[in-house]
């Protein structure tokens, strides 16, 4: 399948449109991933959570990648967000977004806040070609 890349714009448009992504969190060689119900407001994503390991792997590196994907039909597409995240503590800071975040998909008290700013943004689309249906090519099914 031929790639294209997507401007800034299509891939924040993909990523807001994803009902899941994963934020990547490393601390000193230890990187984990974690699956978030995400929105995206004015270019910036958020997410809800509750403390634990994510919250004190955030405090001790804010420098993350958030990643979403959509592979389940003929056109899939990945964006990946690279910036800093951080927890909302303020009224302030919650108050102009909290209402318009979407519901966590787990269960449990998800009450905390976190921002990421993107320092890069990037996505890339597939699109399938007919060369794909030739004798040989891979099976989309595989």
């Amino acid at each position: 399948m031929p790639m294209r890349e997507l401007t800034e714009a299509e891939s924040l448009e993909r990523l807001a449109d994803a009902p899941v992504g994963r934020i990547v969190v490393t601390v000193g060689d230890i990187t984990d991933i974690y699956p978030v119900t995400h929105t995206v407001l004015d270019g910036t994503v958020y997410f809800r959570t509750a403390p634990g390991d994510k919250l004190a792997g955030l405090a001790a590196n804010a420098a993350v990648l958030f990643e979403a994907d959509d592979l389940s039909t003929s056109r899939g597409w990945s964006v990946i967000v690279r910036g800093l995240a951080r927890r909302l503590e303020s009224d302030d800071d919650t108050g102009p977004v909290a209402g318009r975040l979407r519901d966590p998909f787990a269960r449990g008290s998800k009450e905390v806040i976190v921002q990421i700013t993107p320092s890069s943004v990037s996505g890339r689309e597939f699109e399938p070609t007919e060369d794909d249906d030739a004798p040989g090519a891979p099976d989309s099914t595989d």
